[in-house]
C-alpha cells in the first residue's frame, strides 16, 4: 500500500473521532436549549398570570381581582414543579398580600379596626405591591431568559 494511503488512512480516524464528538457536544447544546425553549411557555405563564394578578389588585374591579387572584393561586400549584423553592415562596408571597390588601380594605369599610392604623398599614402593602412588578420579572428572568 502506498504511503500517502497510509496517512490518509491514519488521519482519517481520528477525524471521524472529532466529527462525532463534536456533532454529538452540538446535539447536546440544542438539547439542552430545546429543554429551556419547553419550559419557556409554561414558566411564561405564571409570570403572566402573577403580573396580570397584581396589575388587576391595583386598578381592577372587585370581581376582577378575585378571579386573579384565584388564577394565580391555581398557577402556583404548576410552578412547584417549574420553579425553585425560593421563587414558588415569593409568588406565594404575592398572593398571600393580596389576600392581606384584601382584607385590609374590607376591615377600612367595615371599620373594624383602628382606621388611621389599618389605612396607614394598607398604604404600606399596596406600596409593596406596586413595587412587585419590577421585582418579579428580575426574579424571574434567569428562568425565563432564551439566550444562548
Amino acid at each position: 500500500m502506498p504511503i500517502w494511503l497510509q496517512i490518509v488512512l491514519g488521519i482519517s480516524a481520528p477525524a471521524i473521532a472529532y466529527f462525532g464528538a463534536y456533532i454529538s457536544y452540538k446535539q447536546w447544546q440544542l438539547g439542552r436549549y430545546k429543554l429551556k425553549h419547553d419550559l419557556f411557555e409554561k414558566r411564561w405563564l405564571i409570570y403572566a398570570a402573577a403580573h396580570d394578578a397584581i396589575a388587576v389588585f391595583l386598578n381592577g374591579t372587585e370581581e376582577d381581582k378575585l378571579n386573579q387572584y384565584k388564577n394565580l393561586k391555581v398557577k402556583i400549584v404548576g410552578a412547584n414543579f417549574l420553579f425553585p423553592a425560593d421563587i414558588c415562596n415569593y409568588i406565594n408571597e404575592i398572593a398571600n398580600r393580596m389576600y392581606e390588601l384584601k382584607v385590609m380594605e374590607h376591615k377600612i369599610r367595615a371599620g373594624v379596626e383602628s382606621r388611621e392604623d389599618a389605612i396607614q398599614a394598607h398604604k404600606v402593602e399596596y406600596q409593596w405591591l406596586e413595587d412587585q412588578p419590577r421585582v418579579l420579572a428580575e426574579k424571574l428572568k434567569r428562568y425565563l431568559d432564551l439566550t444562548i
